[in-house]
């Protein structure tokens, strides 16, 4: 009996003295409030794994008593153990929100770890109703006026950037009267202009408008030319639903171009850059436009716009940073696999009451 009760007392010595493995540990960090539009920045850290292990934080919609997925992202772990990953809050509804941990397969992660974490995000954007047009002929000026929904005097503050993303005003604050303001920003050419207004809560919209003039043209666009300066910008507006999307394009000179929409609908963007590659913007809510920055050769991109919501239908405008021209064409859906809408003419009139009423003047006659 002694013989068999030693080894086991050695072995259970032995079990307690190494303890149990060490499970791997994580922990994330994210603000408790954030306001819609604003980048969500989720920090985290880990120990006990080895630098080049995988696994997933992923953004959940809770509102409405559901869990919805609404973004992953991947963190790679580094040699610090230490992670940054950021999630667009563009379009989030107000409410609660989540980030998790998810590992792919067995979760390694041990009992203490911190792997969710909640937040609450602040959408206001139809708080704010923009009162000044959003084309207007260029005068030197951009009118840019407003109202904030249940605001008292307690200022906003615009900037406004344009050609470039060159900030061309502000950031200034400004005087409101019952949450309504207007300012006249000093421009020196035509284009399209992006206009952030913050209130005294630190909330922000984003709105853009189009100044036609100097540089800039409506449809039809000129025909390209050699002498064009850098950084020309040109626009063309077209109606858009989601049964009869807005087809455009967009002729390119070489060098980086920047291909935006208007905003006040919710509008989804497809381009087919110069190489071929066709990709797919929705980044932005109603408030902002979607915006594209990339690399293109000289030639041809095309575009494809539709709202997001199948109840929406209205006008869209695509405007060309650095291009020789944008021109609305409805051949373009070919482009895409779509089939190319039918110009809308009016149906012949029918012949039979033609007929009628040459026997009617015949009776008469007779008569």
């Amino acid at each position: 009996m002694k013989r068999v009760v030693l080894p086991l007392i050695c072995l259970l010595c032995l079990f307690f003295l190494a303890g149990p493995a060490s499970a791997a540990f994580v922990k994330i960090e994210a603000p408790d409030t954030v306001n819609a539009g604003q980048t969500l920045e989720v920090t985290g850290t880990t120990t006990s794994l080895k630098p080049g292990y995988t696994f997933d934080v992923i953004l959940y919609d809770l509102t409405y008593g559901t869990k919805s997925v609404v973004d992953t992202k991947q963190v790679i772990v580094q040699d610090d153990g230490n992670f940054t990953v950021e999630f667009s809050t563009d379009g989030l509804r107000s409410g609660s929100h989540s980030v998790e941990v998810s590992t792919k397969g067995e979760d390694v992660f041990g009992g203490s770890s911190k792997k969710i974490k909640m937040f609450t995000v602040v959408n206001r954007s139809k708080d704010l109703t923009i009162t000044s047009p959003s084309t207007q002929e260029f005068d030197g000026t951009l009118r840019v006026a407003g109202e904030v929904r249940d605001y008292t005097d307690g200022g906003v503050r615009l900037t406004v950037t344009g050609s470039g993303k060159k900030t061309v005003y502000g950031p200034t604050w400004i005087t409101t009267t019952e949450g309504a303001f207007s300012e006249k920003v000093p421009i020196t050419a035509g284009g399209r202009y992006v206009v952030e207004v913050m209130d005294n809560s630190s909330y922000t919209w984003k709105t853009d408008f189009t100044v036609t003039g100097g540089i800039v043209t409506d449809v039809p666009t000129p025909v390209p030319s050699e002498d064009q300066p850098a950084g020309s910008i040109y626009s063309a507006s077209a109606p858009a639903s989601r049964e009869a999307p807005a087809y455009f394009a967009v002729e390119t000179k070489g060098g980086e171009v920047t291909i935006a929409t208007s905003s006040g609908i919710d509008w989804v963007m497809e381009y087919i850059d110069t190489d071929g590659t066709k990709t797919l913007v929705n980044e932005r809510g109603a408030s902002a436009p979607e915006s594209v920055t990339f690399e293109a050769d000289a030639g041809t991109v095309y575009v494809k716009v539709s709202p997001q919501l199948y109840t929406d239908k209205s006008t869209v405008t695509v405007t060309g940073e650095n291009v020789r021209s944008v021109a609305a064409d409805l051949t373009v859906a070919e482009k895409f696999g779509d089939a190319v809408p039918e110009p809308t003419t009016q149906s012949p009139l029918p012949l039979w009451p033609v007929f009628a009423a040459l026997g009617t003047a015949l009776l008469i006659r007779r008569v």
